[in-house]
């Protein structure tokens, strides 16, 4: 049975209507900032000191490296195995003052063993939500709400420009919760830029238009997508202030209708992909998970009949991620060949 139309998942009829994330998280306290790794920053300026260890898994993007540089703590990182859990347990981890555990892809991190490692050694925990604004876990709770301090990448699931945020318990006596900084201009018109294209161009048009702009990339630059920074590890992004819709309710699409949507496309990519016997990284969608994209994994020779297959939904998928450069050249094999299946807004 062929899967349905990529188009009606794609872009369905949405009605938009105002929404506030504090209405989602009403039993959290908000600070929104203009990227993950400046949120994250600050939460490490609330729990370490300079010098102090920050451990984090060895599957990760590089650039948020550039986090514990700006606070001037040092990386320790703890392997994860192809299911994305710690590799070891807990006991076998380095000693550090705070712990990252990461949701990948909006699928629910286990956190017995780092509330086993933080009441072994006082570490925080922070919980990296960064792709799972909608997810919750088996229990029901969001994800992001579950640790000491939960980071959202806002912009990797909502039309922003900017967008991250930072979710405390309210009352939390372990550390002053931070004053909202200001929000700074709105630059909407690039954020939106994408989607004005694929509503006036259609999404084929839009694929093959970016299709023919990343091969002259690489033509030009030897890599279909943008390299990472040289000093990413090191420097924040910018800008610094997040952006001004963030300071009043959002436009943004029902919730449940966005909910179906994304679980509707994972449901497509995995039918599309599953007589390639490609692995996906999940071996099933859990009820209440609402995925940031369909992770997969690829080995030699898998390449070229994906391409193909994902090129006729109009799709071509993403490499995840560049690795820290200590980690790079040890990296364990599943932490290679990982691709995305990017679900658009």
């Amino acid at each position: 049975m062929s899967p349905a139309p990529i188009s009606s998942i794609y872009s369905p009829p949405l009605a938009l209507r105002p929404w506030r994330l504090e209405d989602m998280l009403p039993e959290s306290e908000l600070r929104f900032y203009s990227f993950g790794r400046r949120a994250l920053a600050e939460a490490l300026r609330l729990t370490v000191r300079a010098g102090s260890k920050v451990l984090l898994p060895e599957f990760i993007c590089r650039d948020v490296l550039s986090s514990l540089a700006a606070v001037g703590a040092e990386p320790e990182f703890y392997a994860v195995g192809p299911d994305l859990a710690p590799a070891l347990g807990p006991e076998a981890w380095p000693q550090a003052s705070a712990v990252i555990a990461v949701d990948y892809f909006g699928f629910p991190q286990d956190l017995t063993p780092f509330r086993s490692y933080s009441a072994r050694t006082g570490a925080a925990i922070i919980e990296d939500n960064a792709h799972g604004l909608f997810s919750r876990d088996n229990d029901g709770r969001l994800l992001g709400t579950r640790a000491d301090i939960g980071l959202f990448s806002l912009r990797k699931t909502l039309a922003l420009p900017n967008g991250a945020l930072l979710a405390f318990r309210k009352g939390e006596q372990r550390w002053r919760v931070p004053d909202q900084q200001p929000f700074g201009e709105s630059k909407s018109l690039r954020a939106g830029m994408k989607d004005a294209l694929r509503s006036m161009l259609g999404a084929s048009a839009l694929f093959e238009t970016l299709s023919v702009l990343r091969a002259l990339r690489r033509i030009i630059r030897g890599s279909r997508f943008p390299p990472s920074e040289r000093d990413c590890e090191t420097r924040l992004p910018e800008p610094d202030a997040p952006c001004d819709e963030l300071s009043h309710p959002l436009a943004v699409a029902d919730e449940a209708q966005e909910k179906a949507r994304r679980r509707a496309l994972y449901r497509h990519f995995e039918e599309c992909l599953k007589p390639l016997g490609l692995t996906p990284v999940f071996p099933a969608l859990p009820e209440n998970v609402v995925p940031y994209a369909f992770p997969f994994r690829m080995k030699p020779g898998e390449e070229a009949p994906c391409l193909r297959r994902l090129a006729r939904e109009s799709v071509e998928p993403l490499p995840w991620t560049d690795l820290p450069a200590r980690i790079a050249p040890r990296a364990s094999a599943h932490y290679l060949g990982l691709r995305l299946a990017h679900f658009l807004w």
